[in-house]
């Protein structure tokens, strides 16, 4: 396979991760207790999902930042960024494990795995 359709695939499973990330964003502005479903509480209550407002932010300028980095091509970067976001995804999964009702902690796992795999490719794989 040849490194440009290497780095084409890269940049679709970025842009992907942003999608993802933008839509979690606004679908929590629009109903936090839906996204905590999602996420992995599933019995949250409409009190304890309030720091989900946080993630909404956190969740669409990531996404923003990775559909720009990926529109100027700034892979290397885009890879560097990718493996700091991890501890995002790793303080979720901690967030899960230590809640009483948490669930969905594989899901967690698999998409900080996604991160530490893409990171370095990108970097790898940066023009």
């Amino acid at each position: 396979m040849s490194s440009s359709t290497i780095q084409y695939i890269l940049d679709g499973v970025s842009v992907t991760v942003a999608t993802l990330l933008i839509y979690t964003g606004v679908r929590c502005l629009q109903n936090p207790l839906s996204l905590a479903k999602t996420f992995g509480l599933p019995t949250a209550t409409r009190e304890e999902v309030v720091f989900f407002q946080s993630s909404t932010g956190r969740n669409i300028g990531a996404g923003l930042f990775i559909y720009i980095m990926t529109y100027l091509q700034e892979r290397r970067l885009l890879g560097i960024f990718f493996l700091c976001w991890s501890t995002a995804g790793m303080a979720d999964t901690k967030l899960l494990l230590e809640h009483p009702r948490g669930t969905k902690v594989l899901m967690h796992v698999r998409n900080t795995c996604v991160l530490l795999v893409l990171g370095p490719l990108l970097i790898k794989f940066a023009s």
